[in-house]
């Protein structure tokens, strides 16, 4: 199985129509309070909204005016906007309920994440971007928040885990 790590660099080979519904299937298992599956897709295949998406990008430590800071969105072959559906969020839980969705939403993307690696792809979860860019951007409603970038292709970068901390030191 791939190592789970961010890889900023894709080789060109299409990734399979089988992997990937696989991959969102086991997205759409992530867990979810209340059953209230808070979450959206928006799969970006245009050359225009890739630029866009791209625009509304910051380096990776969120500089102001770093804006496209994450050029390398380009080579990814899959690009998803993972989006809250704030209505979905709210409507049981009240305003707990878009903490709790934002949790579960990222339970689902390392589901995805899961999926991916065991077809052999490599992943990235981009969270340096502007909100409030990326959602003009993409023309998004006023009810759906952008969350996540999610890449998915297979990695032409040799992977390395960054540091960790041990389990030992992990445990209070």
């Amino acid at each position: 199985m791939n190592t789970i790590i961010n890889v900023r660099s894709y080789l060109e080979t299409p990734v399979p129509e089988q992997a990937l519904d696989e991959v969102f299937h086991a997205f759409t298992l992530g867990p979810s309070l209340a059953n209230t599956q808070p979450w959206e897709l928006m799969l970006i295949t245009k050359s225009e909204e890739r630029e866009k998406l791209i625009a509304a990008t910051l380096d990776p430590f969120l500089s102001p005016d770093s804006y496209g800071g994450q050029a390398w969105l380009k080579s990814a072959p899959v690009i998803v906007v993972v989006m809250l559906e704030k209505r979905r969020a709210l409507v049981r839980l009240g305003e707990r309920g878009e903490i709790f969705a934002i949790q579960d939403t990222f339970s689902a993307i390392q589901n995805a994440r899961l999926s991916a690696a065991v077809h052999g792809l490599s992943t990235s979860v981009i969270r340096e971007f502007d909100p409030q860019i990326l959602h003009k951007n993409l023309e998004l409603p006023w009810y759906i928040a952008p969350i996540a970038i999610l890449t998915i292709g297979y990695s032409e970068e040799e992977k390395e885990i960054p540091p960790r901390l041990t389990v030992a030191e992990i445990f209070t």
